[in-house]
């Protein structure tokens, strides 16, 4: 049986409609995954700068109750070299420490498989 015209025209509006729609659940899939690692990247920003603003004041703290016992340029020296000593430490451990678990994060979130309805919805029951 010989397909009529009308049925190729068809099977080109179903594939068109068909790429459209993968191309469109394409860019939501890497809105989602952009935005999560967007998220993520901007916590990290403002834990960091919390991070340094506390140890900031912790280090003023310190060297003002160590200069009651030693010359404020002795603990202002002692507190240097602890900041040295801990950043050889994290530079020497930087792979362990940063790359690998930010890797980790990264690929977790470009490479999972986007949830479906069904999977989804087993999940919930579960």
């Amino acid at each position: 049986m010989e397909p009529k015209p009308n049925q190729y025209q068809q099977l080109l509006n179903d594939s068109k409609s068909y790429l459209k729609t993968r191309y469109d659940l394409l860019r939501l899939e890497l809105l989602d995954k952009l935005s999560l690692i967007l998220g993520i990247l901007i916590a990290v920003i403002v834990a960091l700068f919390l991070a340094f603003a506390a140890i900031a004041y912790f280090s003023v703290a310190l060297v003002g109750w160590m200069s009651l016992y030693l010359p404020v340029w002795a603990s202002c020296c002692i507190l240097g070299g602890v900041f040295l000593i801990v950043f050889a430490v994290l530079w020497l451990c930087r792979q362990q420490v940063f790359v690998n678990p930010f890797i980790k994060l990264l690929s977790g979130i470009l490479f999972r498989e986007p949830e479906t309805g069904k999977e989804a919805e087993d999940e919930s029951h579960a």
